[in-house]
């Protein structure tokens, strides 16, 4: 059926071209007979002058058309070339540009190995310096020099154009620090050393409890934290005293916090007090690392409050100066008198040399504990604990009325 119609059609189209063709015939014969031959010649001659005519405009019209298309081909000939310049000197700039950045490039290269140089160099001088000064130092502590390393004799000062703060002339510990408006001079080395918040207690970090938590204190007394100072005391001196013989030992007892738990060591030689920072700095003690400083006490005297023995300082141990432990069987505690040989004490002493480490201790065995926690609680110690803590609360209780 789809075939036919096509057929159809082309048939149509066909009849209908034919028959135009001959109309067209037709129609020119009609004219031929109809017409002279002057008139016909005529109108050849008129026809042929038409489509001359015509022939002409149409050359004319196609000579504007050239024309125009000459012209913009010109225009955009001379685009295309102010394109082609602005890219050259575009290209130029870029290359230019490169060629500066490759300058640069270089150059900071060089500056980067000149300098990469240098610091080698200033690195080999230091390793050199170090060299020279722990074979001074190794021979100052073997004993073959006298005197000490020059290097450490330099001492070092926070504000060199003011005045020196009276707090950290006397106890070598101010309230605020590096950042005290007072110069600070530290010593390159002393005889004495500092091992700042060494000794760490409930009942020193918790002292000064907030007054909504007044219940913080209760279950601790001075006794509590004096106990485990007697520890600390028996188990870090013998480590200081390896390095030679120990003058002065004090633990401060106050509740400030550049003050709270300093530990003083003073040795009788200053070879000593070095071959001591060499070792112990940086060591571990109880889980917690040893921060060991030179540091300079003028008179033990005046460093120490002189009204805490009497108990009258209106301060407390909220004082600036130190309050300090008083020391098991009262070692140490003239500031005049040097003490005696303390090789009987040390094995007197418990030992318990378990918390010193290189590393820092995360988990501490019971079995390494002392005995006396690992054994059972009566049920009379039990009883004695609750009325002990309830006449404790009682205390607290009448002191808080009495108050109010």
């Amino acid at each position: 059926m789809g075939r036919h119609r096509e057929w159809r059609k082309i048939a149509k189209r066909e009849r209908r071209r034919k028959q135009r063709t001959k109309n067209a015939k037709d129609r020119d014969c009609y004219l031929f007979k109809k017409l002279p031959s002057n008139e016909y010649i005529k109108w050849l001659e008129e026809q042929e002058a038409m489509d001359l005519f015509y022939y002409e405009q149409i050359e004319k019209q196609n000579a504007e058309e050239n024309k125009k298309w000459l012209e913009a081909e010109k225009k955009a000939l001379e685009k295309w070339k102010q394109l082609q310049e602005k890219k050259e000197i575009m290209l130029q700039k870029q290359l230019e540009q490169e060629i500066k950045l490759k300058l640069e490039l270089e150059l900071e290269e060089e500056k980067k190995r000149q300098e990469k140089e240098r610091l080698r160099q200033i690195e080999e001088a230091n390793k050199r310096k170090q060299e020279v000064f722990m074979k001074h130092l190794q021979e100052f502590l073997s004993g073959n020099a006298i005197e000490p390393p020059t290097e450490l004799l330099i001492s070092h000062e926070t504000r060199p154009s003011t005045e020196f703060c009276p707090f950290f002339t006397k106890t070598a510990s101010c309230r605020f620090g590096d950042q005290c408006s007072r110069n600070h001079r530290y010593p390159g080395i002393s005889k004495v050393l500092l091992a700042p918040n060494f000794y760490v207690h409930f009942g020193l970090n918790n002292a000064n409890y907030n007054e909504y938590d007044t219940d913080v204190m209760l279950e601790y007394e001075d006794s509590d934290t004096y106990k485990e100072f007697k520890d600390f005391f028996y188990d870090v001196l013998p480590e200081f005293e390896k390095f030679g013989r120990i003058v002065q030992f004090k633990v401060c007892n106050n509740y400030e916090k550049h003050l709270r738990g300093n530990t003083y060591i003073e040795f009788a030689e200053l070879r000593c007090a070095v071959a001591a920072y060499q070792s112990l700095h940086t060591r571990w003690y109880g889980g917690k690392q040893l921060s060991l400083q030179f540091c300079t006490i003028d008179s033990w005297k005046n460093a120490i409050c002189g009204l805490q023995s009497k108990r009258r300082c209106p301060k407390g141990r909220a004082c600036n100066f130190l309050h300090v432990f008083r020391n098991p069987n009262n070692l140490f505690n003239s500031y005049n008198i040097e003490p005696k040989d303390n090789f009987d004490r040390i094995h007197l002493s418990p030992h318990r040399s378990w918390r010193w480490s290189e590393s820092p201790e995360t988990d501490i065995s019971r079995r390494n504990i002392d005995k006396k926690y690992d054994r059972k609680i009566s049920k009379d110690e039990v009883s004695e604990y609750h009325k002990k803590k309830s006449r404790r609360k009682d205390r607290h209780r009448n002191c808080s009325r009495r108050k109010d």
